[in-house]
């Protein structure tokens, strides 16, 4: 969500039993400890303001059961996702979500079928979440800031998408918006410059169909 929705990679804190390096090594025997999971979430700093989303295939994994438990003491909103119903997971969790996909074609192997529903559960909750956010125009995410040459490319189109501007001009706007599609995208429609098109979408919470709307 960093690169494509300007999202603040301190707001999207990943947890992981084993930590970072469980990622591509097996840590075994660390998803069963509670502890570590109550430990990880306290040395977020979780808090009120924050929104844990909780995920085990069994619903029944202790490391993620420590994670819930600490968070909800701490006042955060909690988020369960689990593959099994009726579930411990299910039951802690302030939301529960349950994506019952059945045995696996291997058995024991939570790759397939359960990885792939969590996956796309966790997808569609970003995605709403950036379209709440007004970090969508239209089908557009219009909120990304190019960091790489696929990304100005990427940046470009979406300019021109929404606007229906010439590349040049969708080029121009850009730099003068220091990369950002949403402002590029008010300046060019409103006529405004850089400095005009970021208040007005300051005034508007960084929604842009607001932002032209009020123009």
């Amino acid at each position: 969500m960093t690169p494509t929705f300007s999202w603040p990679p301190a707001r999207a804190v990943p947890l992981i039993a084993g930590g970072e390096v469980a990622i591509r090594h097996a840590v075994e025997g660390a998803e069963d400890d509670h502890a570590a999971g109550q430990t990880d979430v306290m040395a977020a700093q979780t808090g009120p303001q924050d929104v844990l989303i909780a995920i085990a295939a069994s619903g029944t994994t202790p490391y993620v059961l420590g994670a819930v438990q600490a968070a909800r003491r701490a006042g955060a909103l909690t988020i369960g996702i689990a593959n099994n119903p009726g579930t411990p997971l299910l039951d802690m969790a302030e939301c529960p979500v349950l994506l019952d996909t059945g045995p696996e074609v291997i058995s024991g192997s939570t790759r397939l079928k359960a990885g792939t529903a969590q996956k796309i559960a966790l997808n569609t909750i970003s995605s709403a979440l950036m379209v709440r956010l007004g970090k969508v125009y239209g089908n557009l995410m219009v909120d990304m800031r190019a960091s790489n040459d696929k990304l100005h490319g990427r940046a470009v189109r979406l300019v021109r998408h929404a606007t229906g501007a010439e590349e040049e001009g969708a080029r121009v706007a850009l730099a003068q918006a220091d990369g950002h599609v949403k402002t590029a995208i008010v300046m060019l429609l409103l006529g405004v410059d850089a400095t005009h098109a970021a208040s007005r979408l300051n005034d508007a919470d960084g929604h842009a169909r607001v932002a032209l709307q009020r123009a």
